[in-house]
């Protein structure tokens, strides 16, 4: 009889546990969602951008197995990258379009920038967006106008 109460629990535990987890899971996945949506991307290229974020470096066919696609469902972005007389830097310009298309959202108040083993980076994608230069020029207006 003990045993059969000590389940119980567990098995309502199991239950609210796997609830939240799909709860969680849907959240998240409408929140991916409106995140691509706002920097005009399909649902696919922003989980790849994901993917690449926590990952690093990987090959095609490595990310098509974490986003579940086939590897010639994103070489787009791939081919751009590998045309490019400089990868770095087409990479570099491929996030300062993206800064500049979430510029364009209504509401958006910034952008997070990381570049996973290219910290280095970080400073020159910010000045050549221009973002800083923006934040200046507004706080200087500002201090004028006091």
């Amino acid at each position: 009889m003990a045993e059969t109460e000590e389940a119980r629990p567990r098995d309502v535990l199991l239950e609210v546990l796997s609830r939240e987890g799909r709860r969680l899971g849907s959240a998240s996945t409408i929140h991916n969602q409106a995140c691509a949506d706002l920097v005009g991307l399909n649902s696919s290229d922003w989980e790849c951008l994901d993917v690449l974020d926590w990952t690093g470096s990987i090959t095609a066919g490595h990310l098509a197995e974490h986003v579940g696609l086939t590897s010639g469902a994103i070489t787009g972005v791939i081919d751009r990258l590998e045309k490019a007389a400089k990868p770095a830097e087409e990479g570099k310009k491929l996030c300062i379009e993206l800064i500049e298309q979430v510029r364009e959202v209504k509401g958006v108040a910034g952008v997070h920038i990381m570049a996973y083993r290219r910290e280095h980076l970080v400073q020159e994608i910010i000045e050549d967006s221009g973002l800083l230069k923006e934040r200046l020029e507004a706080k200087a207006r500002d201090r004028l106008s006091e």
